[in-house]
């Protein structure tokens, strides 16, 4: 089955079996609407009726004469006379149900809605079982909502029902709950309604444009009918089909097996495993990923090595017995493998699950169903292409030809391909302007032929499911032609008018001057001063970034794991690190290691924290210069309120206050920042290299152990680079880049602006302050004066709001023309929306409990 990409051509590819046509001579006439020659059907249809030599071909043909009229013509009260006639001549005929259901069409099409209805009744009460029984049931609705006597207006007599009004404010309730709201939407029915009676009456109506596009939605509707009843409703799975699908893929399809996480570490010896096994058991500080990567020898070591979720059947089986037969947490004893020997930790297990039937019963009915359609559609367009005269030149298209291919004799050439082409939204319209695209095309024009011809056979069109939607778009299609006939086609612009708009309007066309500007964003003014000098030297100096540990007492298994070179440093310092939100004090500079955050000690702090577990206390730093600071981590604990309170300069209340949760959790030590360290420790980290440890700085509250975790050399660097890696403002992302500023711009602080314009191209500002954490330097790119921009790139814009103008005028004055020749009478009242309470007396009681017997 062709890929079809847009859902309009689903519906123009649907087909359907053949059907046996009612005599070959009307087969003609069908072949011949497929044509479009609508002239050459009605003169066929003409000579076959003077011909017909017997009551029941006279019946046919005449038929089909009314029908041509109702459905090509749109000559309502010529197919009417003829409906009536062959009710009043043939009233014994088997067909009469079929003539009385099409007259009930006409009327209702004339507007006749109460006599519509009558007929439509006969059909759906004395015929239920007859062609257009069930349609003609639900046609009766449609001229119920005409024939509802509660009334909101009348225009000339016609009626506008409540039920039409109602129906249109549930489609957006909200919008009109205010009663002056319906008067507005009451106005748009009304104005709707005078526009399709002027379009009636200038015969729009019978316009051939208008009959063709019209003709192309009533194709559609007919073809998504055709495709329902021929392919889509035979289609559905049986209960059985489903069953036996389900049981043939349920051990593949719907079965999870059975799953561990797993991870590994894999050495040369198995008593380097047992030596790995025997730390990670006796010593809860090492951690599994550090020694994974410092030992492993396997491709994840990097991992940590983590093996994902896995099933039976993907690792070696002496893995795989030790992995499912392990407990979550627990470590294998060493096992050999290929290329050593590995043990392996289970951290979750998930179990076997299968799906049932229930479960997946809907998405397997779709799938099934979606794979008979597809195999049904080429089997009924197969037999559609056998039995038509179908030439197709295959290399048509790639030579240029002018003929593409003819159906039953009907020519489909590269002018309705092409309009078939721009039909298709622009969005969509690339994935078919190509050689293989337009052969799809081709293949459904090829299709709509074979189609319309086999729809018009049997009639679809009179479906009340495609006669609801052809009228629903009829009447759009009428007043939206009216109205482009009455506005539109007729504003006439010339380019007088056009340049004396340009001038009239000339300040709207003038650009103002404007800088193209880039900005850095820094907490204080130390540090942007400090970025700035970067800027100007076009150059990063040699940089460092650092952990820290500050152990109030000795711990020496943690300073040795800390210190090690191949220790993984943030995981370590993760377990030391500070309280998540929302306990932990927010806006404070913090570095993230991992998924936590520890104080940055490179910004001078106050105040922060609190930290999750007791000594040692994490801290961190990123991108220190030589010219930068640390400063010493001083802790502090908050065991009661009053110190909680005193930490946090807060005023002070009685301890025997109720201490609210967030408080509570909020216990702990915290850390303060605001006294450097000393400067020949700071530049003694200068000398270290990545991941070494400087010697453990002895302070009043303990030892303090910093170590290097990244070294990076002086470096050219350009505005954007430095904005990227430095900026604490949103703009870093885009290089700092705050785009093209005029003098007006509202987005931007006034300071910045003024500095931007003040700027020669690739110079820096002063370092400016905007408030007590943030201040801002900028270059300046680009400059572009002002100018006003000519009428010739303006002139398509000055004629689009010249015509939209002069249409609302011509639009606004036809509404007042109408409305002034018309009769309105307004019979809607507010107090027709009031909901009326329920009556005391009416509501129901409530229920009293019975009083208890007495004891006998």
């Amino acid at each position: 089955m062709k890929k079809t990409l847009t859902l309009a051509l689903l519906w123009l590819m649907a087909a359907g079996a053949s059907a046996v046509p009612p005599d070959a001579a009307l087969d003609t006439v069908y072949q011949l609407y497929a044509a479009q020659d609508l002239d050459k059907a009605y003169a066929t249809l003409q000579r076959l009726d003077a011909e017909a030599k017997t009551p029941a071909d006279r019946f046919a043909v005449r038929l089909e004469i009314g029908d041509y009229l109702l459905d090509k013509k749109a000559d309502y009260a010529g197919a009417e006379a003829v409906y009536s006639a062959l009710a009043a001549d043939y009233p014994k005929h088997k067909q009469l149900p079929d003539v009385l259901y099409r007259l009930a069409l006409c009327l209702e099409m004339r507007e006749d809605y109460l006599e519509g209805a009558k007929n439509y009744e006969i059909v759906a009460t004395r015929y239920p079982k007859s062609t257009y029984g069930t349609d003609a049931l639900d046609a009766i609705e449609r001229c119920f909502r005409k024939n509802y006597q509660d009334r909101v207006a009348y225009v000339d007599s016609y009626p506008i029902t409540r039920i039409e009004l109602d129906d249109r404010i549930s489609r957006n309730p909200s919008a009109y709950e205010k009663y002056e709201k319906k008067q507005l939407l009451l106005d748009t029915m009304i104005d709707n309604r005078l526009l399709y009676s002027a379009a009636v009456s200038a015969g729009v109506a019978t316009d051939s444009t208008l009959l063709l596009a019209l003709s192309e939605q009533r194709n559609r509707a007919v073809f998504q009918e055709w495709n329902e009843r021929t392919v889509a409703s035979k289609s559905e799975p049986a209960e059985k089909e489903l069953k036996a699908a389900y049981k043939k893929e349920v051990a593949t399809r719907y079965t999870t097996p059975e799953k561990v996480r797993l991870y590994q570490i894999q050495v040369a010896t198995k008593e380097e495993a047992e030596k790995l096994r025997l730390d990670l058991l006796s010593d809860t500080t090492k951690k599994w990923d550090s020694l994974a990567r410092q030992f492993s020898t396997a491709p994840d070591k990097e991992k940590g090595g983590d093996l994902g979720m896995i099933a039976r059947g993907s690792q070696p089986k002496p893995v795989e017995q030790a992995a499912f037969s392990l407990k979550v947490g627990d470590i294998s004893k060493p096992i050999q493998v290929k290329d050593g020997f590995v043990i392996v930790k289970v951290t979750e297990k998930k179990p076997k699950t299968v799906r049932t039937f229930a479960d997946v019963r809907n998405q397997l009915s779709a799938d099934m169903k979606q794979q008979n359609t597809a195999r049904l559609y080429e089997q009924v367009i197969a037999d559609l292409k056998v039995k038509a005269t179908l030439k197709m030149d295959t290399t048509a298209l790639d030579q240029g030809k002018d003929t593409l291919a003819t159906v039953n004799g009907i020519l489909i050439d590269t002018t309705a391909l092409t309009a078939r082409l721009n039909a298709i939204p622009p969005f969509y319209r690339s994935q078919f302007d190509t050689p293989e695209g337009k052969r799809r095309i081709l293949d459904n024009l090829v299709m709509e032929k074979l189609l319309l011809k086999e729809a018009e056979s049997q009639k679809l069109w009179l479906v009340n499911k495609v006669v609801d939607q052809v009228m629903s778009r009829r009447a759009g299609m009428l007043v939206d032609a009216y109205k482009r006939s009455m506005t539109a086609d007729k504003v006439v612009l010339d380019s007088a008018q056009l340049m004396a708009e340009y001038k009239a309007t000339l300040a709207e066309y003038k650009e103002p001057a404007k800088v193209h500007a880039r900005e850095i964003t820094a907490p204080s003014r130390t540090r942007a001063e400090e970025l700035r000098r970067w800027a100007v030297n076009g150059k990063l100096p040699a940089m460092i970034q650092g952990r820290g540990l500050l152990f109030p007492a000795d711990n020496p298994d943690v300073e040795a794991s800390f210190s090690a070179a191949s220790a993984n440093t943030d995981s370590l310092l993760g377990e030391y690190a500070l309280a998540g939100a929302p306990v932990a004090l927010p806006g404070k500079p913090m570095v993230s290691v991992g998924n936590k955050s520890v104080p940055d000690i490179s910004q001078k702090t106050k105040i922060t924290g609190p930290y999750v577990k007791p000594a040692p206390y994490g801290f961190g730093f990123g991108d220190l210069s030589k010219q930068g600071r640390l400063y010493r981590p001083v802790p502090a604990r908050a065991e009661r309120l009053a110190q909680l309170d005193s930490l946090l300069g807060r005023p002070a209340r009685p301890e025997t206050a109720t201490v609210a949760p967030t408080d509570s959790a909020r216990f702990g030590t915290y850390v303060k920042a605001d006294e450097p360290l000393p400067a020949d420790f700071v530049a003694g980290l200068f000398k270290l290299g990545a991941n070494e440890t400087a010697k453990p700085l002895a302070t009043a509250d303990g030892k303090l152990l910093v170590k290097v975790t990244r070294k990076d050399t002086a470096q050219k660097a350009t505005f954007q680079d430095i904005a990227k890696r430095f900026s604490s403002s949103s703009s870093r992302w885009s290089g700092g880049d705050l785009y093209w500023l005029a003098r007006d711009d509202k987005a931007h602080d006034k300071k910045i602006v003024d500095a931007a314009f003040s700027l020669s191209k690739g110079s820096l500002s002063p370092v400016i302050k905007l408030n007590d954490s943030s201040y801002v330097f900028v270059t300046m790119e680009e400059k572009k004066a002002a100018f006003t921009r000519p009428f010739s790139e303006v002139r398509s814009k000055i004629d689009n709001k010249l015509r939209r103008a002069q249409e609302k005028q011509l639009y606004d004055q036809l509404l007042k023309d109408l409305r002034g020749r018309a009769k309105i009478d307004i019979v809607m009242k507010e107090a027709d929306f009031v909901v009326e309470p329920i009556p005391e007396e009416a509501q129901p009681e409530e229920a009293q409990p019975k009083p208890a017997e007495p004891e006998k």
